[in-house]
Order: C-alpha cells, then structure tokens, then sequence
C-alpha cells in the first residue's frame, strides 16, 4: 500500500509540513506500562544526518510518508497520542492520526551547508532543536500541536543534506524503544516485512509487563520507602539559587583506538569479584573522574558526587529488546570527589560493574514498579530525586544503538552523523551517543562553563578525547 502526503501548509516561518489526514479508524487505547504513569511529558530526540542532492527531496518525502502508513498498519498505537484517562487517572496512547506526523523544513538559505558541518564535525552550537525537530525536548517551549503525540519525525533540508530528527514521548518510547521504532521505520521504507517476533513485541499489552511485588515479596524486600529514598523526590527540596550557573551543551569524540585503550586500563585493575568491564564501564568510570577532577577547582574534596546510569532492564526482567516501551531504571554509584579521582580507573569501573548484577536490578525495578503504583495519585519518585547536579552526573549510554546502520531506502547511504539536537540546558546530564562503524563514540556533555573550561583543559580527558567546539 503506497501512503501519500494529504497536504501541506505552513507552519512557522520556514516550515512545510505534511499533515496527516484526521484517523478515519478508531485503536484500542493502550494503558501505558508502570514507568510510563509518572508525568514526563519530555520528548527523547535523535537526529542522522545524511549527503544528498536537491532533486532528491519529492522523493524522499514520498518514502517517508509510505513507510510511516506501512510501520502504522502493523503498529496502530505509533500514530497515537498520550492522554490522561479521565475516569482512572491513568496514562494511555489514544487515537490521533492516521500515521505519525511529518514535518518537513527547508533551511537551506540559513544553515551551514553539509559539508561545513562534517569538517566541523556536527557540533551542538549548529544542531538546535528549535531548527531540527517540531517539538521542544522540555514541554512548554515550542510544539507543532496541542496534541502529545507517541511519535513524530521532521525532515530538515540543507545545502548538500538532509537532517532526520526522531521524537518520541519518553513516557511511551524510552532510548531502546525509540531505536526499536526508528529500525521499524526503516525496514518499511525499504519494503521489509516484520518478523512475528516484532510484530508481537511491538503490540504487547503494557500495563502488567512488569509484574509488582506480592505481600510476600515486599516482605523479603523490605521497606519500600526506605531501600528506594534516593529515588523518592523529598517533601522539603532546598531553596534554589536565584542566579542558577549558566550551562552548555558540547561534545568530546572518543575514538575506537581510545575506548579500546581505555577498557584495556581498566582491565588491569579490576577489584576482587568483577570478572570484567564493559567499554561502556571504562568510559563511565573514565567521564567520572575527569568531571570531577574538573570539579574539585570549586568544590572541597570530600564532597560526595553520586552517577546515576540509565539502565535498560529489559533483559533482567525476561522482556526481549524488541518492545519499544518505557522499561528503564536508574543504577548508582557514589564516593567523595578525592577519593573517586585517586583511585585506579578499573576500581571506578568495577564498582559501576558491580551495580549491574541482574538479579539485584529485577528487585529493585520491581520494587521500583511496586512504589510507583502505590502512589499513582500523587507520583513520588524521579530518577535524579535526591542528586545533587552541581556534582553528581546523570548518564544515558546509546552506544549501541543501531542508527548508523539505517538508511530508510532513500538511496542516501548510511548517516554520515548521528547527534542529539540541542536543547534546553540540563546540568550534568550526560549521554553516550551510537557508536559510529569506525567505532568511534561521541559524549554529549552539558555542564557549567567553569567546569567545561577545566574539563577540556583536563590533560588525561584531552589525552583520550577530541573536543568538539
């Protein structure tokens, strides 16, 4: 079945957008999974980059739009929006469009061209998502409808280029399932049939796929409210400073040599009981102690700094990674900034190793999953609850996400960049963005411009990493 674009109109200044004709069917709501109920309303965005030519463009957009009519056919809800079900209270995908929005931008008078942003190498300060996606990662900021939609996609023209920036609502898609969604999206450009596998991962009832605690069970686990506190948003929080620190994001290149370095450091110091560390460890472990190193210029030694990792639990908990849900939990780690500076790279990374024991995450993410229900009426939790961002960092790893192996048919290639647009300022949210096909890994790093200065001047972070300006 061959999708067409309904129509076009103008959106803002600069925009075409193609606007999906209004649901002439009527999808099942969808109850969204237990870490999908606390209000996020946050959209998660990924943006590849690709070299094309002008003449391409009609033919892209026609590739586009079909693929989007064929992912929904086989996957209804992605077209969907998440609401608020009035009578339950819970969070739901309903009914929106007949196929996820696309909307098409053409800044070729008034972006960098292609091939300046490769020798540039796709820095944050030339990919703002105001530019790249329809919709602000922060709520509030800028949309292109009331509507909260699961996910949508703009296609943004540049001299010698197109930019594709995904979205999806983080309370429906988290990182592995925006990645799921997106290799969907492009298995339909291309023509590919869904295995079963996919097709049932991918329409799987959510409400219950994390199973809560019985009575029993709490028991053996203990005090919810206490075991979970770092996770419980506290009843009194700290007044804020009035003049917050002005904050930036930028990017530091790790390359394959340096990260196979890096993990061969750690190897040679692994603490009793770790068999091994992941590259993902070494980096984290690595990124750790240079920021703090960066940090103790304005704060004292024994300052705690805590790293919460973003985890996809799926695995633990027997769910394929296949299902583009919300099926991630927090692990942390913590020590005093002199301590965590002064210590071997492989006892940093073992003692990241040590917080991903499965067992122990399938408790606590049910313990986690339990909590959250209890408390449906008044959301009580937060991955950063209790941390402190002027010294602790929160990190989410897409390193081995598959974006740089997606070309949606468009007869482009593969992305020449994968990046994530800028946007609002969060301090010490950290991601490690896919791993490039040399191997390569970029840190997307926002932090205040007096650590930044300190981080890029860092003689051991310079030492393994490219600064990007």
């Amino acid at each position: 079945m061959m999708g067409r674009i309904s129509r076009f109109s103008t959106d803002r200044e600069g925009f075409l957008c193609s606007i999906s004709q209004p649901s002439i069917f009527n999808m099942p709501d969808t109850v969204l999974e237990i870490f999908g109920q606390p209000p996020l309303n946050i959209y998660t965005q990924i943006c590849l980059c690709y070299s094309m030519d002008k003449a391409r463009r009609s033919e892209i957009v026609h590739i586009l739009q079909s693929g989007l009519v064929r992912l929904t056919e086989s996957f209804p809800w992605i077209a969907g929006q998440v609401v608020r079900d009035d009578t339950s209270g819970l969070f739901k995908i309903t009914t929106l469009g007949k196929t996820p929005r696309l909307v098409v931008k053409d800044v070729t008078d008034t972006a960098l061209p292609m091939e300046q942003l490769k020798n540039v190498q796709f820095p944050f300060r030339m990919m703002h998502e105001t530019d790249l996606a329809p919709r602000s990662t922060i709520p509030g900021l800028f949309s292109e409808s009331e509507h909260n939609p699961v996910f949508l996609l703009q296609a943004t023209y540049i001299d010698g280029g197109l930019l594709l920036t995904f979205l999806g609502h983080h309370q429906a898609i988290d990182g592995t399932g925006l990645a799921q969604i997106v290799s969907l999206l492009s298995k339909a450009c291309n023509g590919e049939p869904f295995t079963e596998e996919e097709k049932i991962m991918g329409n799987m009832e959510r409400d219950n796929i994390v199973p809560l605690f019985s009575e029993i069970e709490r028991l053996r686990y203990g005090d919810l409210y206490e075991k979970l506190k770092h996770q419980i948003v506290p009843k009194y929080t700290p007044t804020t400073s009035e003049n917050p620190p002005s904050c930036s994001w930028r990017y530091f290149i790790f390359s394959g040599d340096s990260l196979s370095k890096l993990k061969q450091l750690a190897s040679q110091n692994l603490t009793t009981g770790i068999p091994f560390v992941s590259t993902d460890d070494s980096l984290t472990a690595f990124v750790w102690q240079a920021v703090s190193r960066a940090r103790l210029q304005r704060l004292e030694k024994n300052t705690k700094t805590t790293i919460g990792r973003a985890i996809n639990v799926r695995p633990c908990l027997g769910i394929r990674n296949t299902y583009p849900g919300m099926i991630t939990n927090m692990a942390y780690s913590n020590n005093t900034l002199s301590e965590l500076v002064d210590a071997p790279l492989g006892h940093v990374a073992s003692n990241l190793r040590s917080k991903l024991d499965s067992e122990e995450l399938k408790q606590n993410t049910r313990a986690l999953a339990t909590l959250i229900n209890d408390n449906l009426g008044t959301p009580i939790t937060s991955p950063t609850a209790t941390m402190d961002m002027s010294s602790d960092i929160a990190l989410s790893s897409w390193a081995q996400q598959n974006f740089y192996a997606l070309d949606f048919g468009l007869g482009l290639g593969l992305p020449e960049s994968v990046r994530r647009p800028e946007f609002t300022p969060v301090e010490s949210l950290m991601y490690f963005l896919p791993k490039t096909k040399k191997g390569d890994v970029a840190l997307a790093i926002c932090l205040r411009e007096e650590d930044m200065e300190a981080l890029r001047k860092d003689g051991e972070m310079m030492k393994y990493a490219t600064f990007i300006e």
